[in-house]
């Protein structure tokens, strides 16, 4: 027996060594409340792994808070965790109607899915995830199988995330072992259980392990196929915890229970909280499992607490704390926290004005238990409270869901250490609350690694700063590249972000080289098919169509769609995203009505999926109003803008890109729909509030940001427009500095800029210098973007306009014949630029001699004028002038 005592000896010591390595307790064998001495099972432990955790045991003194001992000093077995509510079970009343006697758990009644479990449990190991919505009732089944057939495992149940990956070594070294993971999403992440963790604890020869976890819907889908994450902050730590849960046999349990469930529960007459349960849970939809834990009547009775002089403090305290749980941070928080907290959700509704009741007499009716079940916020260790579960979910599920106060962020981010930091960064970036993603990463530590630091240069990028996420993503780059090597995951990843953000900057076409390198890396190194290599076509696609290369890119779109939709589904995020991206380039190649229409069939299928106010669905409304706008129904996108702005505060921050991108919108389209000044006002206002500070580079779109210069140009335009042509002019000039200095020479934005500098050199008088100017964009505009491009139409169209002013009426009436044609066959008769040209070419017309056909012309265009516009609009009027002029 020498062998084995050697053997037991090092796996104390090694048990030992673990602890001394962790800051906190790193175990919690489930017996009952705190300080309960429990009796152990009869009958010595004949595995040797228990034998070699009695050792331990007996180690006590050397290792205080690893384990809870029984009263015989044994380490506990399965047959010892005798409460279920220690495993997370929520309690029920301990008797109803009278009744007396009657335990906090009722009897378990046999759910349709534990055959399931039971099956892919019955070698004695394995893993098996039960999700579901919060009561749904996964804990108790899953401590039900585990109690009918591991009675003699031990039970291990981390109390941490940072505990988890140290006992791996002591589950693998115990002959038989139950490793209980309730809300499984706690031990995923950084620091956390990894597939090969999983797969050391499962793949041992000398032991038999089982894996119990549950999980929430909610938490489930951030991890799932469809979540989106690979493009994401966090997409590298999504994806081990995805992997994880790929090695998990899932099983779903139902909040609502099936006629066959209800009928087992009918049969327990002899408890009257079961027959209160399957009756509450017939009249209104709540599942058995919800009653049974009070999870409805809590809700009421926290809604009910902002009564004035009930309990309106205790109500603003659950929401901090529940609002808590959804920044991410899952740990119970101090007292001094939650009624810092708190503070800002009273004053919401109402302050003194609501009567509210002392601190004390509030945390006291918060943590009182409703009926002797679960209360609304449950205490820890007496100094630390967490909200019941059920609530963060309730509130997630609501339409939209409330936004969380900008304290509560701040505060919780001071709050964490550099774990939590991160979650909440991860948190704050999947709700769209990228300034509070930003903060969070630097808190969790830019300078301890280079994880943080990606997922804050994708924040600044995406927030609108893409230069400097440019050179942030340089920086790594060189260092993934240096220690990991080009082909290193890490590092093509690197590499695709800091090609994006290239991009984004105003360098499409360098982009498009550098991504052209990257998908054929990521194809030799990852596979043709993987969603890695699918993303960077994908971006390829965007930047190829950003560089005016409209048939390449739009072919590569057409290849990533047929791959995603083949590989991921039509549904998934990553398809739903590529048709985004063929929308948008089809509508800025020239075909806006058509865009459009894309578009509002992709807002469906994202309403349908992921929600009406999920990012991406806001984003695509958005496009959707654009190019509605874009195909000549201004009034209407200006609405659809409007509604699109208080929908986007409802949920994300003010300054959001897709809050201030809705802003532009609805400013743009009320000028083009007539009222240039509210427009050039509005534009003002949006660039100062974007601008922050006022400093050229400052705020999160610098006034020399390409998207800046796009609001800029629209500014100037409309102040024109308003009857200040000098003003419009000077901007336009400081503009044409900036943009040269910033956007590539071929880039679209840049061509804009040029034609509408073109036209104010013309109104200002200079008509030849216009004309020379325009001459130029077209050939520019033709070599880069093709002949039916938007830019380029709009180019002919300045040239022709020119040649007219200076007197070559009849050559600038030919061009404008053909362009007419062209822009009718590419936007339709009556689109808003096909109108446009339309009267120019009738006005030059009349002006080279024809006035009688250019009076028909000038009639014609009219009426279709007034059906489209009204009558009192300014291009309206314009054209009624002019028709008089010829008549």
């Amino acid at each position: 027996m020498a062998w084995r005592t050697g053997w037991l000896a090092s796996a104390a010591a090694g048990v030992v060594r673990l602890v001394a390595a962790l800051a906190r307790p790193v175990l919690v064998a489930v017996l009952g409340p705190p300080g309960a001495a429990v009796a152990g099972p009869t009958g010595a432990v004949a595995a040797s792994g228990g034998q070699a955790l009695d050792r331990v045991a007996a180690r006590q003194q050397a290792l205080p808070g690893l384990l809870r001992i029984s009263r015989r000093g044994r380490v506990p077995t399965v047959a010892d965790a005798r409460d279920p509510i220690w495993l997370g079970v929520h309690p029920a009343p301990p008797g109803g109607g009278g009744a007396a006697g009657l335990g906090r758990v009722p009897a378990f009644i046999d759910r349709d899915t534990m055959p399931q479990v039971e099956a892919a449990l019955s070698a004695g190991e394995g893993f098996v995830l039960l999700v579901g919505e919060s009561t749904a009732g996964k804990s108790r089944l899953a401590y039900e199988v585990m109690r009918k057939h591991f009675t003699k495992y031990h039970l291990i149940v981390p109390d941490s995330r940072e505990s988890a990956v140290p006992l791996v070594d002591l589950v693998v070294r115990t002959r038989r072992a139950v490793v209980w993971l309730d809300e499984l999403d706690v031990f995923l992440g950084v620091g956390g259980l990894t597939a090969g963790h999983v797969q050391r604890m499962l793949g041992s020869e000398d032991s038999r392990v089982v894996i119990l976890a549950t999980m929430s819907a909610q938490q489930h889908g951030k991890f799932g196929a469809r979540s989106g994450a690979d493009n994401e902050p966090g997409f590298d730590v999504l994806r081990s915890g995805r992997e994880v849960i790929r090695l998990a046999t899932t099983v779903r349990v139902d909040r609502t229970w099936s006629a066959a469930e209800i009928a087992r529960a009918e049969r327990h007459t002899e408890d009257p909280r079961i027959r209160a349960a399957v009756k509450g849970a017939g009249r209104d939809g709540h599942g058995v499992a919800e009653y049974l834990a009070a999870a409805p009547q809590l809700l009421d009775e926290w809604h009910n607490a902002w009564s004035p002089g009930t309990h309106p403090r205790a109500a603003a305290l659950v929401t901090a704390a529940a609002d808590a749980r959804r920044t991410g941070f899952h740990q119970p928080l101090p007292q001094e926290v939650l009624q810092q907290l708190h503070e800002v959700y009273l004053e919401r509704r109402g302050g003194t004005a609501l009567r509210p009741e002392p601190w004390e007499e509030a945390l006291t009716w918060a943590t009182e238990p409703l009926h002797a079940t679960s209360s609304l916020l449950l205490p820890h260790d007496g100094e630390r409270f967490q909200a019941f579960d059920y609530l963060h979910h309730t509130l997630d599920e609501q339409v939209p869901p409330p936004r969380i106060p900008d304290t509560v962020w701040e505060t919780l981010i001071d709050h964490a250490n550099a774990t939590g930091a991160l979650d909440i960064g991860t948190t704050a970036y999947q709700r769209g609350d990228l300034s509070h993603a930003m903060a969070a990463f630097e808190k969790a530590g830019l300078g301890r690694g280079r994880l943080p630091r990606q997922w804050y240069a994708t924040c600044v990028g995406e927030a609108g700063n893409p230069a400097r996420a440019v050179e942030l993503y340089g920086e790594l780059v060189t260092e993934s590249t240096d220690e990991l090597g080009p082909d290193a995951r890490e590092s093509l990843e690197n590499r695709n972000a800091y090609a994006r953000y290239v991009g984004m900057a105003g360098h499409p076409a360098e982009a498009a080289d550098l991504l052209r390198d990257v998908v054929a890396d990521r194809a030799r190194v990852l596979g043709a098919g993987h969603s890695h290599t699918l993303n960077s076509r994908n971006n390829l696609a965007l930047f190829l169509g950003e560089s005016g290369r409209i048939g390449p890119a739009l072919a590569e779109f057409e290849s990533v769609l047929a791959d995603r939709t083949r590989l991921l589904g039509a549904d998934h995020p990553h398809t739903l995203s590529t048709r985004y991206g063929r929308a948008y380039l089809l509508g800025d190649a020239g075909r806006p009505a058509h865009a459009a229409r894309l578009f509002e069939s992709l807002v469906a299928d994202r309403t349908r999926t992921q929600g009406p106010y999920h990012p991406y669905t806001l984003n695509n409304r958005r496009h959707h109003a654009h190019f509605l706008g874009e195909a000549g129904h201004a009034a209407q996108a200006a609405e659809l803008f409007e509604e699109l702005i208080q929908d986007c505060l409802q949920v994300l921050d003010p300054d959001h890109p897709d809050t201030v991108a809705a802003r532009h919108g609805h400013a743009r389209f009320l000028g083009e729909s007539g009222d240039p000044a509210r427009a050039a006002a509005l534009l003002t206002a949006l660039l100062a509030d974007a601008n922050g500070d006022g400093a050229r580079d400052g705020g999160t779109h610098g006034s020399r940001s390409p998207v800046a210069l796009v609001w800029r140009r629209y500014r100037a335009f409309f102040t024109g427009e308003a009857g200040d042509p000098d003003q419009a002019a000077r901007l336009l000039d400081e503009l044409l500095t900036d943009s040269r200095a910033v956007l590539d020479d071929g880039h679209p934005h840049l061509f804009a800029i040029r034609a509408a500098h073109a036209r104010s050199t013309s109104r200002r008088g200079r008509t030849q210098e216009a004309v020379e100017l325009y001459e130029r964009l077209v050939d520019d505009c033709r070599s880069a973007l093709g002949d039916d491009h938007p830019h380029t139409l709009a180019a002919r169209s300045g040239h022709a306009r020119g040649l007219g002013a200076v007197g070559r009426a009849a050559e600038a009436a030919d061009l404008l014949e053909i362009l007419v044609q062209d822009r009718t066959r590419i936007l339709g008769d009556d689109h808003p630029a096909t109108l446009s040209s339309r009267n120019a070419h009738a006005r030059c017309v009349g002006e080279a001699g024809d006035r009688a056909r250019a009076a028909r012309l000038l009639r014609q265009i009219l009426q279709d004028r007034v059906r489209h516009l009204g009558e009192e609009h300014s291009w309206t009027l314009r054209t009624r002038q002019e028709l008089a002029g010829f008549q």
